[in-house]
């Protein structure tokens, strides 16, 4: 038993080792084995946290691209901050300054008037009708697209 024990890096018995199922648990131990290896070299450990950082910049950077149209955008720079904030504290921070905000809107959203409600989901659909009105006017249509389709005074004709 105190041979297996000298293998585990600290923190295995954490609460969240103890909780889910066996599968979690074992990936989990893994995950912290497999990190405690790679903090024990310097330069490989510095080099993870510089791919972990341009691969975050770089999704971050493609959700934000994404924000104006229609789609996951904000979704995608969530993840990239996600995937930032698992190397570096900073991004940590804003990642739960995101998330609180969040909760305090789903909260203020759900506690609101139905109409509150029905009004942000028309307000968002506008916005997506327009974004996507806004793409085909710059790109123009599809050619599978049937030109008798599109009424005149959408101007995509």
């Amino acid at each position: 038993m105190n041979d297996r024990k000298s293998e585990r890096p600290e923190g295995w018995l954490s609460r969240s080792h103890k909780q889910g199922r066996p599968w979690f648990r074992r990936t989990r131990l893994g995950y912290l084995r497999w990190r405690t290896r790679l903090d024990a070299r310097p330069r490989t450990a510095r080099l993870y946290r510089v791919t972990v950082g341009v691969l975050g910049a770089l999704i971050i950077v493609v959700g934000l691209i994404l924000v104006p149209m229609p789609g996951p955008g904000w979704l995608i720079v969530l993840t990239g901050v996600a995937i930032v904030a698992s190397e570096f504290s900073f991004a940590r921070r804003l990642l739960r300054f995101a998330q609180a905000r969040l909760r305090a809107w789903t909260r203020w959203v759900a506690a609101s008037h139905w109409s509150v409600g029905a009004g942000l989901g028309l307000l968002t659909c506008a916005c997506v009708v327009g974004a996507v009105w806004l793409v085909l006017l710059l790109i123009g249509l599809p050619a599978w697209v049937p030109r008798e389709w599109v009424p005149a005074w959408t101007g995509l004709g």
